[in-house]
């Protein structure tokens, strides 16, 4: 029987350097699981490479199987197409993953750090984007593909929003900012040239803001955010927009922030959670102990956040919060794996965040 603050987890390893992030950042968590009374229950299961070499799909049966069971999973990377073109996954477990658990909504935190020379120091905003939707050929269409060619010099692209899940999206993101302690969403759109997709969209935010009083929401069109962001970032803390705005501010932010490497993100959806970090397999360093698990790590303290969401059970947001400034405080003090010009291994790091939660 399952106790009070008891978390149950699927983890898989995933590709490159996967395993060994993974393997830390597990480490991480059990650390302040132990610190703030969470109980850990794990299961380990299979994805990529290893899981085609065993059961020839890179998603096999017995790994869907430990994700039914489990609320929350941690993920690392995957190759993206990369694997024999007899897989039943078509080469993107991941995108399966989200579409067959409809995570309807990507969380992607984005921060300046000084360690990786950001072009606008003062980043640091939350991109939600919703995730199952929109101008994206492979989630919007019932079968087959949502892009056509009536002939070879004719391509149609089709774009679908719905009030259900728009509805869905928006209540997820005024829980988010709720939860966050945030008062304002910023809803990034182009309803002007796109009035009635986008009118959908923001309709179902405001028919919510009844809901929730406290927190305001800020219409901005897509090219106003993306010319006055870089010039005024502190204004923008949480946006939420549609699938293909939402994939490319999240990306903008990075490179404004320094990059990828230690960007976390979450996809949620009604009843699953899954943490993965943005970036990707790096093999080049694979099994050589040299890869940064921070991203994965904070991956991680966003979904002990999605817990808290979920069940308000305030063990997880103080675990969460112990590992996101752990992660801080270790990167600061210069104890960093060698992509952020320290001589750390990936398990050194990983002892170090550690060390930090226990000096607290």
């Amino acid at each position: 029987m399952a106790t009070a603050n008891e978390i149950r987890l699927a983890v898989l390893d995933g590709d490159g350097i996967g395993p060994e992030i993974t393997a830390a950042t597990l480490s991480v968590l059990n650390a302040a699981a132990k610190r703030t009374g969470l109980t850990l229950r794990s299961k380990r299961a299979l994805i990529g490479w290893k899981a085609y070499e065993k059961d020839k799909s890179t998603l096999p049966e017995a790994t869907l199987k430990a994700l039914d069971a489990h609320e929350g999973w941690i993920v690392g990377p995957t190759f993206a197409g990369e694997y024999p073109k007899d897989d039943p996954m078509r080469g993107h477990p991941n995108g399966f993953i989200r579409r067959h658990y409809k995570l309807f909504a990507n969380v992607r935190p984005v921060e300046a750090w000084p360690q990786l020379d950001p072009l606008v120091p003062d980043v640091n905003i939350t991109v939600l984007r919703e995730n199952t939707e929109g101008l994206y050929p492979d989630r919007n269409m019932a079968w087959g593909y949502g892009e056509f060619k009536p002939r070879d010099d004719v391509g149609l692209a089709l774009r679908v929003i719905t009030g259900e899940a728009c509805e869905r999206f928006a209540r997820f993101a005024f829980e988010f900012a709720r939860a966050a302690g945030l008062d304002r969403i910023c809803v990034v759109h182009k309803r002007t040239a796109l009035p009635q997709t986008d009118g959908i969209f923001i309709g179902a935010f405001e028919r919510l803001q009844n809901d929730y009083r406290k927190i305001a929401i800020e219409l901005v069109r897509i090219d106003t955010f993306s010319s006055s962001f870089p010039r005024n970032a502190r204004h923008y803390r949480l946006v939420a927009t549609t699938n293909l705005f939402g994939d490319i501010l999240s990306d903008q932010a990075s490179g404004l922030a320094g990059g990828v490497g230690l960007a976390p993100s979450l996809n949620a959806g009604p009843e699953h959670a899954m943490a993965q970090a943005v970036h990707g397999t790096a093999p080049d360093i694979a099994g050589q102990g040299k890869a940064n698990p921070s991203a994965l790590i904070l991956s991680t303290a966003l979904l002990m956040r999605w817990f808290y969401q979920r069940t308000g059970r305030t063990a997880c947001r103080a675990a969460a919060q112990l590992i996101e400034d752990a992660v801080r405080r270790t990167i600061e003090s210069g104890a960093t794996t060698p992509d952020l010009g320290g001589s750390a291994s990936t398990t050194d790091f990983a002892r170090s965040v550690i060390r930090s939660m226990a000096a607290r």
